[in-house]
């Protein structure tokens, strides 16, 4: 039996079902978690579906987790974890109480969990997942659904800039895009970014600091943060600014939280990255990860390793 056929039972099997992904979400989470809630509601509209998890500002656009209010609505409950790879990440911790657990993901297996488990590093995404798990199941696609899923896989992607991209890839946007969701609509609201923003992103590049050993990093403090009137939730629309930088080789974002830690956001050309990411608690893609530290003396000493990671990879 097919991954795809053993997935469309056991979400058969309950009648309430529990969609949870990692913390700090980006694109990708909500793509997957959102768009898979959307899915199993259409094809199954008896069924009870939560998609819990924090909600992130700049991701409004692409939907709207539900509110978690009590841990007894795990009892009995199906949960699926999207788009994360370790259980300490996922932004719900009660996601063991449930009746079963299954866990759809892109990353690498480095810890394994779930009574079922589909990990496959050869998509862009957990969205392009989801999408294909539609697909194959002949499952009635919403445009609501492919919205939501090919803001995932476009954003994980980098808008098909990134590795990782198949045939599959395309055929199943075909899919999505079938659907009449608006592409344009979406791509103007994903990249639109305030005057603020762009302001901050210009004294971004100018404090850049690059390493003798081609490792680029901004840091985004509380004082920027309040300079330019942002909300702490809009951090993440900076990971990839150094990216077009020539001369570097590992690029890192280190951004002030509203609980006083620090996001770190690993980005490389080449390295592999998400061991880094792992042992500073974190965890991600060969060339995307991240990882949450407490203080600026972490941060520095995550320069040192990436500094050191290039040198071990001369």
């Amino acid at each position: 039996m097919t991954i795809y056929k053993q997935i469309k039972e056991v979400i058969e099997k309950y009648d309430k079902i529990i969609i949870l992904r990692h913390i700090v979400p980006d694109g990708d989470a909500y793509g997957s978690q959102l768009g898979l809630k959307e899915l199993i509601k259409t094809n199954y509209p008896h069924k009870e579906v939560y998609a819990f998890g924090e909600e992130i500002g700049y991701l409004k656009h692409a939907g709207t987790p539900d509110v978690f209010t009590d841990e007894a609505i795990f009892k009995d409950a199906l949960v699926i974890v999207t788009d994360c790879g370790n259980v300490e990440r996922i932004d719900n911790q009660n996601y063991d109480k449930g009746a079963f657990l299954l866990k759809i993901d892109h990353h690498p297996d480095a810890t394994p969990y779930g009574d079922l488990s589909w990990v496959d590093v050869n998509y862009t995404s957990a969205s392009e997942m989801v999408a294909d798990l539609a697909v194959n199941n002949n499952w009635e696609i919403t445009p609501v659904a492919a919205r939501v899923i090919y803001h995932g896989i476009c954003t994980d992607s980098g808008r098909f800039l990134f590795g990782g991209i198949t045939p599959r890839t395309f055929e199943v946007c075909a899919r999505l895009i079938e659907t009449g969701f608006d592409v344009f609509e979406m791509y103007k609201t994903m990249y639109k970014r305030s005057f603020p923003v762009l302001a901050l992103q210009s004294e971004l590049i100018a404090s850049a600091k690059v390493t003798d050993h081609k490792v680029g990093y901004i840091i985004l403090t509380d004082e920027l943060m309040k300079k330019y009137n942002l909300s702490y939730d809009e951090n993440g629309k900076f990971s990839n600014l150094l990216k077009d930088l020539e001369g570097i080789d590992i690029w890192i974002t280190f951004s002030i939280r509203e609980d006083g830690k620090w996001r770190v956001e690993f980005r490389s050309s080449g390295i592999a990255v998400n061991d880094l990411a792992v042992k500073w608690g974190g965890g991600g893609h060969k060339m995307a990860a991240g990882a949450i530290i407490n203080n600026m003396d972490e941060a520095m000493q995550i320069v040192e390793d990436a500094n050191q990671l290039i040198i071990d990879n001369e």
